[in-house]
């Protein structure tokens, strides 16, 4: 069960990236820095009283997941594209996750519509002892229904203190093994979809600039053991970007060091995730609570 205190720090960081969200579908338009949009989405966090649980996440058309700009990245919203915002904020480590997805094309509009809808029913249904693979398949039935298609290996997931994902996952699509869940968990639930033509499944790319701490124990220059203990005291197990280290002016070098830290994998990153087929993507997401007769919506 969860706390008087702990809940209101789920509660507050919840308001957070509510009041955030609201903010999201003007900021994203045609030829705007995506890096513009990430820093802005994460000071304002911290300008509310949180912190970023994670780097803010800017998923330009079949970009699924995991794409942070890098430090100077010149990168822009292009032209009709669909674009996910995927941030989170944490008050003394407890996480609120949300996502809004924005169309720069009027024909695209409908895929957000239903990913909102199957997130809307989803947590209709949601309370403790309900399934897991049963919200998977009212999921994948409302997306399907609407002519689109799911993406089988994107779930939502339970969230606990400094930690964005741990324990069961919270499929998108049904016929898949599962438990129950169980009042006081904080849940996050994030339908993707695609179209109905799309392989529906994300795949690896070669790039990551999400990173998160694993290991003390592997640098071995002086440089890159200050550096593994700066991100183990900054961060703890929460994801960072790399462009956060930048202007750290005691280092003769952080790129040198971080380099280090990747080739000793004392951090791990996180693939930027694109849909196999090369499809367009829309995700909509919220983070709740379980409650004894339903949840409650942390980040509406």
């Amino acid at each position: 069960m969860v706390s008087d205190t702990d809940l209101e720090c789920y509660r507050k960081a919840g308001r957070i990236v509510g009041q955030t969200r609201k903010v999201v579908p003007g900021l994203v338009r045609e030829g705007i820095k995506i890096i513009d949009i990430c820093e802005k989405i994460e000071n304002m966090i911290v300008q509310s009283g949180g912190k970023p649980a994670f780097p803010c996440n800017v998923d330009v058309n079949d970009v699924a997941a995991h794409y942070t700009s890098p430090f100077g990245d010149t990168s822009r919203v292009p032209k009709g594209s669909i674009v996910k915002v995927d941030f989170g904020a944490h008050v003394n480590g407890f996480i609120a996750d949300s996502a809004v997805t924005v169309s720069l094309s009027p024909v695209l509009a409908p895929m957000i519509s239903v990913a909102e809808e199957a997130l809307r029913k989803a947590l209709e249904i949601v309370r403790p002892g309900v399934r897991t693979p049963d919200v998977g398949a009212l999921i994948q039935e409302t997306i399907e229904k609407r002519g689109f298609r799911p993406i089988w290996n994107l779930t939502g997931h339970v969230i606990d203190r400094y930690i964005v994902h741990t324990g069961e996952s919270i499929p998108n699509v049904g016929r898949m093994s599962g438990g129950k869940f169980k009042e006081g968990q904080v849940c996050a639930l994030e339908p993707f979809v695609t179209s109905m033509s799309a392989k529906g499944e994300v795949r690896d790319s070669d790039k990551a600039y999400i990173f998160r701490f694993s290991k003390r124990k592997g640098p071995t220059s002086q440089e890159g053991k200050r550096l593994i203990a700066l991100v183990e005291e900054r961060f703890r197990t929460l994801p960072f970007a790399r462009r956060w280290l930048a202007g750290l002016d005691s280092f003769e070098s952080v790129e040198s060091a971080f380099d280090e830290l990747i080739r000793s994998k004392s951090v791990l990153g996180y693939p930027v995730l694109v849909e196999r087929s090369g499809a367009l993507v829309a995700q909509a997401e919220h983070t709740v609570l379980i409650t004894n007769d339903g949840c409650e919506n942390l980040t509406a």
